[in-house]
């Protein structure tokens, strides 16, 4: 009988992913870089720099590459800009909401066409894909802004700009031959190292917001998940052209807490412009210390007025007037006032994208001094 021989197929060669190892060093890994990063950025060691915009300070690399790199912040940039008397900033607009706080100075915003005057402490919203620009009306005092742009927008394909036009001190680089309209204006410039640059909007992208202004209002009840979606792009839309851009800093209360005298500028628990930022001003008295906890969410902090020094994770550094400190994620940290006569006094800016991915909230561990 013949036989019949059962074909068998040959074991495949077996091949090696070590992603879940990389992953499980990858914390340790990033919590040692943020070790050898400096938390305090002194102010005199930045320097001004001119680019469309303004003539600013880059506290934290200009974008995602500068992630843990200068200093330990993953999630937002930290800038300064200038704005010299009778001048303005660039006019442009981008998907990145950015806040702005007014260190000194007084203007106005006009954001898509509506105008809202500022003054020194008050927060400067700019919303999502908002065409804005900054004004300085004054004849002999600069404005100085305090700024952050978040990078998760970067990481979702959503970071370009549309420079619409240059400060009002701008100077082309050097060798750049100039690009003019038709009736003479500046549109652009061709740098000597050959890359064109052209101010404007991306007509693409104006027809396609155009399109979603007019979706203000969703007459109907929404009877499918799917209505929910359309009502939230009228709701979204609303939302951002009806909403205050300025939060004055005046109108706002202060409260005593376990962990200080804080005014809360910026926060879930109040309408808002943006979605991203929480912003606070903190008071410490005298010789006195504030509270002392902990939150996944990084800080930075722009030291308004004082001397002092923080203690994180039993580390202390110390900060100045103008100085800017940091706090990296899952920091227990307190603040403390070196100077026995003077309130020390800083704005903080706070990432509120781990708030909604689960990760919101302060853990408590001691009670400010009185």
């Amino acid at each position: 009988m013949e036989r019949h021989m059962e074909r068998r197929p040959e074991a495949e060669p077996v091949s090696f992913s070590r992603h879940v190892e990389g992953m499980q060093g990858l914390g340790k890994k990033q919590q040692n870089l943020l070790a050898t990063l400096p938390r305090v950025v002194k102010f005199d060691e930045v320097p001004w720099v001119q680019n469309a915009q303004a003539f600013q300070k880059s506290y934290t690399g200009p974008d995602i590459k500068g992630r843990l790199t200068q200093h330990p912040v993953c999630s937002f940039t930290l800038r300064e800009q200038t704005i010299f008397p009778g001048a303005t900033s660039g006019k442009h607009r981008h998907y990145p909401e950015a806040i702005f706080y007014v260190v000194e100075g007084e203007g106005y915003e006009i954001h898509d066409d509506v105008k809202y005057p500022w003054e020194a402490g008050d927060i400067m919203c700019v919303p999502t894909y908002c065409v804005h620009q900054h004004f300085n009306p004054t004849s002999d005092q600069h404005a100085r802004l305090f700024f952050s742009v978040p990078l998760a927008f970067e990481l979702m394909g959503i970071f370009q700009i549309e420079q619409v036009e240059m400060h009002a001190n701008y100077q082309v680089p050097e060798g750049a031959e100039l690009i003019r309209g038709l009736h003479g204006e500046l549109v652009g410039y061709k740098a000597s190292d050959g890359l064109e640059f052209r101010l404007g909007f991306d007509l693409e992208y104006q027809h396609m917001m155009e399109a979603k202004r007019a979706l203000t209002q969703f007459t109907s009840q929404p009877q499918t998940i799917y209505d929910q979606y359309l009502k939230t792009l009228a709701e979204q839309t609303r939302w951002r052209q009806g909403i205050p851009h300025v939060v004055h800093a005046k109108d706002v209360h202060w409260e005593n807490s376990r962990m200080g005298k804080i005014k809360y500028l910026l926060s879930p628990y109040r309408p808002s412009p943006l979605v991203l930022y929480d912003a606070f001003i903190q008071e410490i008295p005298p010789g006195g210390h504030s509270g002392k906890h902990r939150h996944v969410s990084e800080e930075a902090h722009k030291i308004l007025q004082g001397r002092g020094y923080d203690v994180h994770d039993g580390v202390r550094h110390d900060w100045g007037p103008e100085d800017i400190v940091v706090i990296p994620v899952n920091t227990v940290h307190q603040h403390f006032n070196a100077d026995p006569n003077r309130t020390a006094v800083f704005v903080a800016f706070q990432s509120r994208m781990y708030h909604y991915l689960g990760h919101g909230g302060y853990e408590h561990l001691e009670d400010a001094s009185q």
